[in-house]
């Protein structure tokens, strides 16, 4: 999971820097049209983390990868995920929420 959230981060960064090369250079050598926007979205599965805690819900996503099924060929799930869910206060402290 964390595999995963560290490989988006590099797209995203390396999608932010082809739109900023390509605004300012004149030699404009990116596929994208010029009034193009990048976008991104995450989840609160990839973030939340606190599986099955204080009377959370299961969510469809925990279903599915507890389920009986073994789709999921690693068995990986979202059960800890980023763990927001136990470490926000140290965003808190940082100053970073």
């Amino acid at each position: 999971m964390v595999r995963l959230l560290l490989k988006t981060l590099f797209l995203e960064i390396l999608l932010l820097l082809l739109h900023h090369s390509s605004a300012v250079d004149d030699d404009d050598l990116s596929p994208f049209p010029k009034k193009f926007l990048f976008g991104t979205a995450s989840s609160s599965y990839q973030y939340e983390g606190g599986y099955n805690i204080n009377g959370k819900g299961q969510s469809n996503w925990d279903n599915f990868t507890h389920g009986d099924t073994k789709i999921i060929v690693d068995g990986s799930n979202g059960d800890i995920a980023v763990d927001h869910y136990h470490r926000y206060q140290v965003g808190y402290q940082r100053g970073f929420i």
